[in-house]
């Protein structure tokens, strides 16, 4: 089989290990191969940050694992994440030879350039190895039947990677200086190998790429110098516009990402993680905000014809809007403008798990005599406890209870019938944080998380929020153990926990029958050397495993789902015969993804013509 990931970031490692640092020297690495660990590192560190650093999605382990066509996130560190405290900055500390880039995150800590610009510097990678023939970058209408390279759509992960602010500065807009000028200027500290982020054409010593003479990055200056309005919403047009240009496409755009952006507000995220402390972490705002709204609107226009109601007839459809990492709240905000604005395209959720529940059972569920106002380094939220939703037993003798995690981060009922009814697709991701997992496994604090005041008000709008206990020094304290990571072991089960209940959701809440309930889910593995991943599938060589695991364990959680939270008996197909179960494993780990992709990017079909992405059959 020739897999897919609707979510993966392989070129990540150009950020995380684009120079491999050591006390002494620093020995650039090949671009397309994954982080190389050193021995020296590896007897420093645990498995548990061996595991996460070793979860990528790189084009040569793509390539192993017969992942064959994927979305490619591409996006720049945010401030919060390279001046966080934990397992990430004590690996940027040690003098030892270690697989992170010191330079990249010094100038995301410095504020000296803009997301924009580092965003476009990502991508530049991509267009180089494209140059270079190592992968196909898929247009829409173009047909790629070679099997020998990957083939990847782009995404734009994280609305902050539009703005021209300097990061860390909410009023000064970067000046985006012609490069050459720059080189000029700077020559000496260029020779010194001190990159200071103002090339975004160069490579990791600020030297040009004279190979490439296909990618004229200057007149992406010259027209942003001359022609922008600092507005997020027209650096997207802009963005994609030139990625059309070079022969690639961009499938969709996460509004959100792990931290509060100051610069550039779009919408409230979600909380997202655990393992890494800063303020701007945690949620900050009230849902969706006007700026972010003209964004959405934006995405929505940028079609490549004239008549975005014909999807089908030919390039056509407009970039997609992500709804991963967004709040509860903002994700609500954005249903409701769409509705108002009358946008019809399809939702994706790129790299999510399910909460198990609709929103008023997430409400009825939480633990109001637990909640805690939350206080760090000035930014107030509520710390809330959610009893999380059992989702089926498990095991001999004493069975285990297995439960869904209960964040907003992941997925509510009514955020999958919404996607459903958009025409949309959700891709489950393989971070062992987000899937749920035993009640042994899972204590109350891995359970619990932290929504933005206003978010809690609006939810649960009895609750005072001024009667509430402030979390005490001690508590805040506690929270430092979250910054290790846990390695507690995930069993497949949890992911299939998922599927099923997603299916059922569908079936129930929808007018979708069980067989095309089937189509609207796959995997967005969310491999970037920082997820807690899923044994079976710790890195995209894997997907075999994770395909035999799926039909080993889905029909055990269909039926141990079933007995707890019932469902029709005629419904979940594919545990009637093994046939069926392969067909359904099949469409999760491939053809849902490809044909997603074809439906909405595809060009008029001659009767031999397999359109964008290369025949899951071939």
């Amino acid at each position: 089989m020739k897999y897919c990931d609707l979510h993966l970031h392989p070129l990540g490692k150009h950020q995380l290990g684009g120079v491999m640092n050591t006390s002494k020297e620093k020995t650039k690495i090949d671009g397309f191969q994954p982080i190389p660990l050193s021995k020296e590192f590896k007897d420093y560190t645990d498995e548990e940050v061996l595991r996460r650093l070793e979860s990528q999605g790189s084009l040569d382990q793509m390539k192993k694992g017969e992942v064959h066509n994927a979305v490619a996130a591409v996006g720049a560190f945010e401030f919060g994440v390279a001046c966080s405290k934990g397992y990430l900055t004590d690996i940027l500390k040690t003098t030892l030879k270690n697989p992170l880039d010191k330079d990249y995150f010094e100038r995301v800590r410095e504020g000296k350039v803009s997301y924009l610009r580092l965003f476009l510097e990502n991508l530049n990678n991509y267009f180089q190895l494209s140059h270079d023939e190592k992968l196909v970058l898929i247009n829409r209408g173009l047909e790629v039947k070679e099997p020998e390279r990957v083939k990847l759509l782009l995404a734009i992960d994280g609305g902050y990677n539009l703005c021209f602010k300097k990061i860390g500065n909410a009023l000064d807009f970067e000046e985006l200086k012609n490069p050459k000028e720059q080189n000029n200027q700077e020559e000496k500290a260029s020779r010194n190998n001190k990159n200071d982020g103002d090339n975004i054409a160069g490579n990791q010593n600020g030297e040009q790429p004279e190979s490439v003479e296909t990618i004229k990055m200057q007149d992406w200056f010259d027209y942003l110098l001359k022609n922008h309005s600092r507005c997020p919403s027209e650096a997207l047009k802009f963005v994609v516009d030139k990625i059309r240009e070079k022969g690639g496409e961009v499938l969709y755009l996460t509004l959100a990402q792990l931290t509060h952006i100051p610069e550039q507000h779009l919408a409230t995220h979600a909380y997202g993680t655990k393992m890494l402390k800063h303020p701007s972490f945690f949620p900050f705002g009230n849902g969706l905000t006007e700026l972010g709204k003209k964004v959405v609107e934006k995405a929505d226009m940028l079609t490549k014809g004239a008549d975005k109601d014909k999807l089908k007839a030919g390039n056509k459809a407009p970039v997609y809007i992500d709804i991963t990492h967004l709040s509860l709240r903002s994700r609500e905000d954005l249903y409701r403008f769409r509705k108002e604005k009358n946008i019809n395209s399809p939702l994706i959720a790129s790299h999510v798990a399910v909460t198990g529940y609709s929103i008023k059972g997430w409400k009825d569920n939480l633990q109001t005599g637990k909640c805690l106002n939350h206080l760090e380094q000035g930014v107030k939220t509520v710390k809330i406890y959610a009893r999380p939703k059992v989702a089926g037993y498990w095991g001999g003798g004493s069975k285990q209870e297995f439960v869904f995690h209960p964040g907003t981060i992941n997925l509510m009922d009514e955020d999958i019938i919404a996607i459903v009814n958009s025409g949309g697709l959700i891709g489950l991701s393989l971070d062992a944080e987000l899937l749920g997992n035993t009640t042994e496994a899972l204590d109350m604090e891995d359970s619990c998380e932290f929504i933005s005041t206003p978010d809690f008000t609006h939810y649960f709008p009895y609750t005072s929020v001024k009667t509430m206990e402030h979390a005490s020094r001690e508590q805040l304290r506690a929270e430092e153990a979250w910054l290790k990571p846990k390695g507690k072991y995930t069993h497949p089960l949890s992911l299939c926990f998922n599927i099923v209940h997603i299916l059922a959701v569908i079936n129930l809440k929808t007018d979708k029958g069980d067989d095309e309930a089937q189509n609207y889910i796959c995997i967005g593995s969310n491999f970037d050397g920082f997820i807690e991943p899923l044994k079976v599938c710790s890195a995209s060589t894997e997907f075999k495993n994770l395909e035999a695991c799926l039909k080993k364990w889905l029909p055990v959680a269909a039926k141990k789902y079933r007995r707890v939270n019932g469902g029709a008996s005629d419904s979940l197909s594919f545990m009637k015969t093994k046939g069926e179960l392969a067909d359904f494993v099949k469409k999760l780990l491939s053809t849902n993804m490809s044909q997603f992709v074809l439906n909405n990017y595809g060009h008029e079909k001659s009767a031999d013509n397999k359109g964008v992405m290369e025949s899951v059959e071939s």
